[in-house]
């Protein structure tokens, strides 16, 4: 019996890659969809002033009261930032978080 080897090339879509099952068990293991304060600067590798101004500056875009990722304390509570959407906030505005900053 003959055995005919195929190579077919496959194109993902923009945004999809192939990872090992054992590498996705573990990013799903290790995901946190709220973060406080503390995980997003750890994550953002920004010091904790930072991204206290962030929060500040950006407070309009970011607030849950306006389809934003954070929820801003009251009354005693604390910050809970929307690991993924802010994630997202910080690679679309990258540039005038930058600025921010280093104002």
């Amino acid at each position: 019996m003959n055995q005919l080897t195929v190579t077919v090339p496959i194109t993902l879509p923009e945004g999809y890659e192939i990872i090992e099952t054992e590498k996705r068990e573990q990013l799903e293991a290790d995901k946190q969809v709220i973060w406080n304060v503390n995980k997003a600067t750890e994550i953002a590798g920004l010091t904790k002033k930072d991204m206290y101004k962030i929060l500040k500056a950006f407070q309009s875009q970011l607030d849950i009261e306006s389809g934003g990722c954070v929820y801003y304390p009251y009354d005693g509570s604390k910050y809970r930032i929307e690991s993924l959407g802010f994630i997202k906030f910080m690679r679309n505005n990258f540039a005038r978080i930058m600025k921010e900053i280093a104002r």
